[in-house]
């Protein structure tokens, strides 16, 4: 019996093993996570810009834009949906760069939040200030 017991000691050590590797291979891809949109908001914006624009019209261009940007060959795209309270905010896929509207005055404000700082922020960046 004690032969038996020595038998599956060493598949359970491995099996351990496999549990103890999967769990420290999402602990460290959970740190290389982007910071979600409120999580950028609450950072403050990268840049704000205003507009005589209304909102809405600087929301859809700036989507227009951004969809119609060419980033390593393609075209990726740019959602716009309904701010929390008022306005709209535009964002690429994943939420790396992404754009609350809001009405100010006679036109709007625009808050740039930009997760991961490179060259594409720049472009979304001049884009943006192409609708203003």
């Amino acid at each position: 019996m004690q032969t038996l017991n020595a038998a599956v000691q060493p598949n359970q050590r491995g099996n351990d093993m496999r549990i103890l590797i999967a769990a420290v291979a999402v602990a460290m891809l959970a740190g290389c996570m982007a910071p979600t949109m409120n999580e950028a908001r609450q950072s403050g914006p990268y840049k704000v810009l205003t507009s005589s624009k209304t909102d809405a019209a600087l929301a859809k261009c700036v989507q227009y834009e951004w969809q119609n940007q060419p980033i390593f060959g393609g075209t990726p795209g740019a959602t716009l949906q309904p701010g929390r309270d008022t306005g709209y905010t535009v964002f690429t896929e994943g939420s790396q760069y992404f754009v609350d509207i809001q009405p100010k005055g006679s036109g709007a404000e625009a808050k740039y939040y930009v997760v991961v700082g490179n060259w594409i922020a720049n472009k979304r960046l001049a884009a943006l200030q192409g609708c203003l």
